[in-house]
Parts: C-alpha cells; structure tokens; sequence
C-alpha cells in the first residue's frame, strides 16, 4: 500500500501535466470517392511551460492516403495556454474504406525530457460512383462498333475552290509585279496586243520617266533595259533571251545568223537579216556585258553612260522596225486600166 501510494505521488505530477495537453484530429470530408481530397487536421491546446511537435509521416503517406500538402497554422495563445493546428492534404486512389492511422504529437518538457501523444485513428468511408448498386450485379456493355462518318463533299468542293482562288490570287500578283518590273502597265496588258516595237518603245519611255537614275539605282535600271532589249529580241526573232545569261543569249543569236545565211529563204520578216547583222549582234553583247558588271560586279558607271546605252537600245529598236507594207489590193486598183465605155466617152468629147 506504501508503495502505491508512493508511485502515484511520484507521477502525479506528470498526470496533470499530461492532462493539460489536449490533442484532437479531423477529418473533411468523412467519405470521399477515387481521387478525391481530404483535409485531416490535428490541433493541440498546450501551456506555455511545454513545447509541441508532430511526428512527420513517411514516404509522404499516412495510411493508405497520399500526402499532398503539410500547412501549419500560426501559433494562437489565450492566457497560459497555446493553440496549434497542422493540416494534412490527403487524396484517396483505393476501393473500400480507408483509415488514418494514429499520428504522434511530441510533448516537450522544460527539463528537456520528452514524450508523444498519439491520436485517435480515423475511419474514412468510401462513395462508389455506382451508389448503392453492387458491381456484380451490373451488366457490362460490349464496344459499339465504330460508326463511319459521312463524307462532306459541298465543303470539300468549297475548299477546293477556296484554295483555287488562293492560288490564282498568287499567280496574278506575281504575274503583276514581273509587268511592273518589266515597266508594262497592267492598261498596256489587257489591251490588244503590240507589236514587238511599240511595246519597246514604250517601255524605253517608262523608264526614261522613272527616277531609277536619279536614286542611283544602277542595278534595277540596267535590269530592265535588257530586258526590253530581249524582249524585242524574242518578240522580233523567237529567240529564247529573256530568262538567259548573256552567253547563252549570244550563243542563240550567233546560231540563228549561222542559219539564217545558210538559208535565207527562211526569212520571218523582209529585214531579218539587219537585225542577225554583225552590228546588232555586237551592239547587243557590248550592252548585256555592260548590264552584268552594274548588276552582278557591282560597277557604278556614269550617268552619261546610261543614258548612252538607254540610246543605243532605242537605236537598235528603231533601226530594225520593218518596213510598211503596201496594200496590194490598192497596188491593183491603181493597176487597173479603164474601161472600154469611159474610152469612148473620152474620144467622143
């Protein structure tokens, strides 16, 4: 009997400690399906002659519940006592109830000894997404067979013919701005066609009146006078030359004078043979060769230079424009003699 009474004087002093460290746990929701989050809290009332910690669970698991997030609350006092929460973020992938187990508070004395509360464990309940019906009791469903979906044709005609557009729309702008670097207005293109000369020569006047000399552009001016030079050059002779280099351009011309000397009745026009003659040919290289040191060696020559091959071109252009050819129904009308009754009105006057 002594000695109970001497055990319980002993750890009197630890029941009230222990008495004033009160440790309760939450949890919401109570009942929770697959994937869905739980908060479970612990909140510990404790006096200021003790400190608190918690037990931190492992593998970041409490149970059969994985731990989200961990948040501890600020420390609130209210005379001699202390309140402090942890808040556990829990989500739940099992089928069936779940339980929290006990988690331990650590309760630290001044004389630094220690000693761990631990609490309640909480029971979670699971919510089937198939409410009150049990699983063995449900049909299972077969696979629909897939289903064919019908073919739009009007949307595909209109995208069609949506991408038609598009493409037509590209081509004309380009075909747009090659006319406007050729120096043909888009007037000159829809109207009747020109000949190879008067096409030259107004060309010749467009880039006269352009200002391409004036901001030095050398290299889009030489640009587009060989161009019209070549241009008249396939227009006149159907010779490739516009999408050529000089060589080849030459080599053409050189080869359809071989041709044409060897045989001339060949002749497309009654002046073929000045414009297959030595001088155009020669005038010709010295202007394209001109053309590619402005425009490939990057030379800047003068303007009276130019302006001296812009007169050359027009030169080799008017020189070789053919001659007019007379009606010959006119030619026979004047060739017709009078006839037999205006003879005799004459010799009776």
């Amino acid at each position: 009997m002594k000695l109970f009474l001497t055990i319980l004087i002993l750890l009197l002093p630890t029941a009230i400690l222990f008495a004033q460290v009160d440790v309760s746990v939450s949890v919401d929701p109570s009942a929770v399906r697959i994937g869905d989050r739980a908060k479970l809290t612990i909140a510990v009332d404790f006096p200021d002659t003790v400190k608190i910690g918690f037990v931190a669970p492992s593998d970041s698991m409490i149970g059969s519940f994985n731990v989200l997030d961990v948040m501890i609350d600020s420390l609130e006092k209210s005379g001699n006592m202390s309140h402090l929460e942890i808040h556990y973020q829990l989500v739940y992938f099992n089928i069936g109830d779940g339980l929290v187990p006990p988690l331990g508070v650590i309760v630290v004395h001044s004389d630094g000894s220690q000693d761990t509360l631990l609490t309640q464990p909480m029971r979670i309940f699971f919510k089937s997404l198939l409410g009150d019906t049990p699983p063995e009791s449900l049909d299972i469903r077969d696979v629909k067979s897939p289903r064919m979906v019908p073919f739009n044709w009007n949307q595909l005609a209109k995208n069609a013919l949506i991408a038609l557009a598009i493409v037509a729309i590209l081509f004309a702008l380009l075909g747009y701005s090659n006319l406007r670097k050729r120096g043909i207005s888009l007037l000159e293109f829809i109207a009747p066609k020109k000949s190879p000369w008067e096409l030259a020569l107004s060309q010749l006047d467009n880039l006269a009146k352009s200002d391409l000399l004036e901001i030095e552009n050398y290299k889009d001016y030489f640009d587009r006078l060989t161009d019209i030079l070549r241009e008249y050059i396939e227009g006149r002779l159907g010779i490739q030359a516009l999408e050529l280099s000089t060589t080849e351009t030459m080599e053409n011309l050189r080869e359809a004078s071989v041709r044409h000397t060897s045989r001339p009745s060949e002749q497309s026009f009654s002046d073929i043979s000045l414009l297959l003659s030595a001088w155009f040919i020669e005038s010709t290289e010295i202007l394209l060769k001109r053309a590619d040191m402005v425009k490939f060696a990057k030379l800047l020559p003068e303007i009276a230079i130019a302006l001296e091959d812009w007169q050359s071109v027009k030169k080799l252009i008017i020189d070789t424009i053919p001659e007019p050819v007379e009606d010959e129904s006119k030619e026979q009308i004047q060739n017709i003699p009078p006839e037999t009754g205006n003879n005799i009105e004459v010799n009776a006057r």
